[in-house]
């Protein structure tokens, strides 16, 4: 008894010691950028001390949020579609750690060499799952927006309006996150930073092709000149046409992934019928140290054939 209390008492301390160097890191952050903008700006007029407060809490929230996205979005190549709060990514962390301590410690009694590993990358994969969710979500409905935009800045070209007023345009009218990326390159613009520079800096942070040839054709128009408006409109209908080929794809593969999804649920069904109908027929796997060996073996080959499955229907469908 005194071990799992220990492992848990020390799986806890894990987390305050993370969240206290994230705090950490955040003030000597922030203490270093009020230091550079002491610099180079005089004091201003002081504030309420309630207001500066709540100012204060909600940039230090807003760092402690922008810090573990960080953390749980290790490995994902863009990041900027992701919105989950702090409190949401913790508490998903400490439910998958919950779960796979009850699953493989205190149902099939497995060591703790095994356990303690497994419920430190259940804490982690289950926030880094919901954020790599969320970045893809957001991309997919940029990509189905995208051409829309496009349209719109092309029609007002040939009406002889300029590219800058144009994105200001689609930041302020569009559909969402279309309307955010263009908004916020029109604040760059705003505050003095060159179109070309801002375009680029937004094609490098959202990482979409379509996006990133948009970006170049503008730039290039707005410096050196040129038919920008036929530019576009070839680039609008190419990327509807591959929308098009993407739900024909998803279409034509859609009875191999109902029947993926129905082989990987056959030995979830099958085994809770046995357990309602006969549940001593499965009490070996429970009772017995081979059959737990056994029971995560089976476990461990059903995740690896179902993702397996996942990679080779998303190298098809591009979803």
């Amino acid at each position: 008894m005194l071990i799992p209390i220990l492992t848990i008492v020390t799986l806890l301390l894990g987390g305050v010691i993370l969240l206290v160097a994230v705090l950490v890191m955040t003030r000597n952050a922030r203490l270093a950028v009020e230091d550079r903008v002491k610099l180079v700006a005089p004091a201003t007029v002081a504030q309420a001390p309630e207001a500066s407060l709540v100012s204060s809490l909600q940039k230090l929230a807003a760092k402690v949020d922008a810090r573990l996205r960080a953390f749980f979005a290790y490995g994902i190549k863009h990041t900027w579609g992701m919105k989950a709060k702090a409190l949401t990514l913790i508490l998903l962390s400490a439910t998958g750690i919950a779960i796979t301590w009850l699953l493989m410690h205190r149902t099939f009694g497995l060591p703790l060499a095994l356990t303690v590993p497994a419920c430190l990358g259940a804490g982690f994969m289950l926030p880094h799952s919901v954020l790599g969710w969320q970045q893809s979500r957001v991309e997919r409905k940029f990509t189905d927006v995208f051409p829309d935009a496009v349209d719109t800045v092309a029609r007002m070209l040939r009406a002889g309006l300029p590219a800058t007023l144009a994105i200001r345009t689609v930041g302020n009218e569009a559909t969402p996150p279309v309307s955010t990326v263009f908004g916020m390159i029109a604040d760059q613009m705003r505050i003095g930073i060159p179109l070309g520079e801002a375009l680029d800096a937004s094609s490098q942070r959202i990482g979409l092709a379509d996006f990133r040839f948009f970006s170049v054709a503008v730039a290039l128009q707005h410096s050196t000149g040129g038919n920008l408006v036929n530019t576009l409109d070839v680039l609008s209908q190419i990327m509807r046409k591959r929308r098009a080929v993407r739900l024909k794809a998803k279409a034509v593969t859609s009875e191999i992934r109902l029947s993926a999804y129905v082989l990987g649920s056959l030995p979830l069904v099958t085994s809770a019928a046995l357990l309602f109908i006969q549940p001593d027929y499965l009490s070996p796997l429970i009772s017995d140290p081979r059959g737990r060996v056994i029971l995560v073996i089976a476990a461990g080959g059903l995740i690896v054939s179902t993702l397996t499955m996942r990679v080779m229907m998303k190298s098809v469908s591009g979803e």
